[in-house]
């Protein structure tokens, strides 16, 4: 494109013919890397900063975020080794084994700065959706380093091609032959993508969930969801790294459910000595009767004590400022369960709005120190299993 009139240029200035094809062919190349490097400078000095003015100017975020510096830059290169792709052979057109050079450089060049492009718009489209979305885009972070992979391997078979001067489907046409071994080499790689994307498509873990794997002691907060590893931190501090197929083969406990809702269920259950069971006495039915959960008794009836002791506990359950009842599914109750050798269990079941691990078991241990503390005042007692000191005291 050049060469032809810088030729015809330096002919009429009189230069020599037996060196006017170098010169011509120096200087069409000194100006095809000029003219590329001019519209690189153009783009990233002034272009590509007066975009990111405009940009920050306005209200929209998504615009700061699909334009972000790095990717305009990309744009740049991407502009400069088009320029150089359009212009270097042709400047190397009378030397043809430079030219071919400068041809396969170039493509491979714009192969490597499309791939980075790809790479970058990714990037920013899953920065978008984490940005003004719930926690389950920041598990598709699996997806996009699928995505970036895929981009990558397509670009290498393009490149490949490319240096061998072959057809891309001839490449991956002979890398189906080497299919077996690779899928031996890679088995965990391939596993864990495969299970990454089940994890990530079917919602089962995001980051920031807490999850239990009994299997792995595995008790803690979901770190990070990648293409071939989880990361977990354990509630000591340290860091679990799982592959995703194990999670996806295995059973885990994601506790995200519940932090949802804002409601934890307490379940805790006192063995009361079926011994202790009676009838209340009067004196003990009149003495109810001045507390707000037995107004209603009546003194010519016969009350047993275990019927009582229920009675006040679910009046107690709704003392609790915590406790979380607006919801069909979060019910609160005082059960009996099924007599066993030792003892009758009595079993507290309520949801508590305290979630967090400290505040919820504090009041686990406040409630349980209750119902032990109540037990005597109806007459019950709590089974307990002989220990060698009870022996001892009954010699």
């Amino acid at each position: 494109m050049l060469v032809q009139p810088l030729s015809s240029l330096l002919e009429l200035w009189g230069l020599p013919a037996a060196t006017l094809v170098l010169w011509t062919t120096i200087l069409a190349t000194g100006l095809s890397l000029l003219l590329a490097t001019v519209v690189y400078v153009v783009l990233s000095r002034v272009v590509i900063p007066i975009v990111l003015r405009f940009v920050n100017y306005t209200d929209a975020e998504w615009d700061d975020i699909l334009f972000n510096a790095p990717l305009l830059r990309v744009v740049a290169e991407l502009a400069f080794i088009i320029i150089l792709q359009i212009t270097l052979p042709s400047s190397l057109a009378a030397y043809p084994g430079m030219a071919g050079v400068a041809s396969v450089v170039c493509r491979v060049g714009l192969v490597c700065v499309i791939i980075h492009l790809v790479t970058r718009f990714l990037n920013a489209v899953f920065d978008l959706m984490t940005a003004k979305s719930t926690g389950r885009v920041n598990s598709l972070k699996g997806i996009l380093q699928m995505l970036q992979v895929i981009a990558v391997c397509i670009g290498i078979i393009i490149i490949i091609s490319i240096l061998a001067d072959k057809n891309p489907v001839a490449i991956i046409t002979g890398l189906g032959a080497a299919a077996t071994v690779l899928m031996l080499v890679f088995k965990d790689s391939i596993m864990g993508v495969v299970a990454g994307v089940q994890l990530t498509l079917n919602d089962m873990l995001r980051p920031g969930d807490w999850i239990t794997v009994p299997s792995r002691n595995i008790n803690g907060t979901v770190v990070d969801v990648g293409l071939t590893t989880v990361k977990v931190q354990n509630f000591d501090n340290t860091i679990v790294t799982v592959p995703p197929y194990s999670l996806v083969s295995e059973s885990f406990q994601n506790w995200r459910g519940m932090s949802d809702s804002g409601g934890r269920r307490l379940n805790r259950a006192v063995t009361i000595d079926v011994n202790s069971v009676g009838f209340a006495t009067p004196e003990q039915i009149e003495a109810f009767r001045s507390e707000p959960w037995g107004t209603e008794l009546d003194p010519s009836m016969k009350y047993v004590n275990l019927t009582l002791f229920r009675q006040y506990l679910e009046y107690y359950i709704t003392t609790i400022q915590s406790i979380k009842n607006d919801s069909d599914d979060m019910i609160f109750m005082v059960r009996e369960l099924a007599p066993t050798h030792q003892g009758i269990p009595v079993e507290v079941y309520f949801f508590t709005s305290l979630t967090s691990w400290k505040p919820f078991e504090l009041l686990t241990a406040e409630v349980t120190d209750h119902i032990l503390a109540s037990v005597h005042r109806f007459g019950l007692a709590v089974f307990q299993a002989p220990s060698g000191l009870d022996v001892r005291n009954r010699r």
